[in-house]
Formats: structure tokens, C-alpha cells, sequence
């Protein structure tokens, strides 16, 4: 009986073992098949990895080579504008030589029909440097004239001068209008100045000045002797306003 027993209690044993030993053989044989497939799909991952990272790489390098001709390309557009803007300056400047020429050629044209209408005028080159030459002629002898004529008129402006100091006749002598000199010597006694400006100057005996001191007339005077670069004074009375002063102005009156 108890062998009996130790028997069905080994079989149960051993059923049990049996049993166990299914289940666990099963659950190795389950993740096994999992980690096979695990490792299927890390292989499968790793594989997309890698061409995802060569994909990125490719996108990279494609951005880089694009950017790179991005820059390039603006490179040349800022060349070619400065070139263009070159080539519009030497447009312009072609332009204006041009503009310039022309405007030469037109005032060319012009002097040659007007030398043309004056040689029809006035004869050929040579007959023209004839004319200049009897021009020049003439000019010398009117200059020439017109020297002797003002020796003749101031001599005769001097035998007026004497006959007046011999009659006692009024005598009216012109002078420069830009004749101009200042009061260097006052005799205030003798009522006489004596002034910078002399016949070198233009001044002449008998004629007349005014004396001024800033912008107020002070008198009158009347040139008695004429030296070549001074002369001698005499204050006219009745148009005495204050007592003149060395270093007053001395100018041409009406």
C-alpha cells in the first residue's frame, strides 16, 4: 500500500515536473522568438538609421552646395550691376564727348561761314592784313594827335592861367574826376595846405578841390603851385566850414 502510494505520489511527482517543464520550455521558446524578432527589428532600425543619417548627410551637402551658389550667384549680380554702372558712366561720358564734339563742329562751321561772309566783306587774307596794318597806321598817327592835342590844351590851360593872374579874370580848371590825396602840411596862419598829389597826379594850377573828414565837408580849397608829386594850396574863405587838419581828404568837386 505504501509502495503504491510512493509510486502515484512519484508519478504525480513527475506529471508536475513534466508539466512545469512544458510551460517553461514554451515560454523559453516564446522569447526566444521574441528576442529574435527584437533583434530583427533593431537589425531593421539600425539599417533605417543609417540611411536616414546618409539621407541627412545628402540634404546637408545638397544645402551647403545650394548656398554655396545662392552666394555665388549674388556675387555675380553685384559684379554685373557694378559693371553696368560702368559701362552707364562711359555711356555718359562717350555721350557728353559727343555732345561736346558736336557742339565744336557746329561753332567751326559757324566761324568758317562767318569768315567766309567776312573775307566777301572785306576782301582775301592778304587784302585784310593790309587793311589791319593802314588801321594800325591811323591808330598810331589819332593816338599821336590826340597826345600833341592834350600838350596844346594844357598849354593853353597855362597862358590862361597867366592871363588870368595878370587881369584878374576867373578862371575855371578841369581836373581828373578820380583825382583824389589827403592834406599832408596846414599853414593856418597863412590860410595855405600843402598836398600829396602833384602833376604826376593830374593836378593843375587854379583847380579847385573839396576837403572832406569822414562824410562832412570841411572847406574848399584852390591849387596855387603845382610841384610833380605835391602841391600848394590856398583855403578859399567863403567855404570854410572848420579848420582843416592833416591827414583830411582832399577830392574833385562839381
Amino acid at each position: 500500500m505504501v509502495r503504491i502510494l510512493l509510486f502515484v505520489t512519484v508519478l504525480a511527482l513527475g506529471g508536475a515536473f513534466f508539466v512545469a517543464f512544458s510551460n517553461v520550455q514554451g515560454k523559453i521558446e516564446t522569447i526566444t522568438g521574441e528576442r529574435d524578432t527584437f533583434e530583427k527589428d533593431l537589425g531593421t532600425t539600425r539599417g533605417e538609421l543609417t540611411r536616414a543619417k546618409k539621407a541627412q548627410e545628402d540634404a546637408e551637402n545638397e544645402r551647403n552646395a545650394a548656398q554655396a551658389q545662392a552666394e555665388s550667384a549674388v556675387a555675380n549680380l553685384r559684379n554685373t550691376q557694378q559693371d553696368l554702372i560702368k559701362q552707364r558712366q562711359r555711356a555718359n561720358e562717350h555721350e557728353d564727348a559727343a555732345k561736346k564734339f558736336e557742339a565744336d563742329l557746329v561753332k567751326a562751321s559757324n566761324f568758317v561761314q562767318s569768315w567766309e561772309l567776312f573775307q566777301q566783306a572785306n576782301g582775301t587774307q592778304e587784302q585784310i592784313k593790309q587793311k589791319l596794318n593802314t588801321y594800325r597806321e591811323v591808330n598810331n598817327q589819332r593816338a599821336q594827335f590826340l597826345a600833341e592835342n592834350g600838350i596844346l590844351l594844357s598849354q593853353i590851360e597855362k597862358l590862361g592861367v597867366e592871363l588870368a593872374r595878370y587881369t584878374g579874370a576867373p578862371v575855371k580848371v578841369a581836373l581828373p574826376r578820380t583825382l583824389q590825396g589827403k592834406v599832408t602840411a596846414v599853414d593856418a596862419q597863412f590860410d595855405f595846405v600843402v598836398l600829396d598829389i602833384g602833376e604826376s597826379q593830374g593836378a593843375r594850377e587854379h583847380g579847385e578841390l573839396l576837403v572832406s573828414r569822414g562824410e562832412k565837408l570841411i572847406g574848399k580849397v584852390r591849387i596855387l603851385d603845382v610841384k610833380k608829386d605835391h602841391s600848394i594850396a590856398n583855403i578859399l574863405p567863403g567855404w570854410k566850414q572848420e579848420e582843416i587838419q592833416t591827414g583830411d581828404l582832399i577830392i574833385v568837386g562839381n
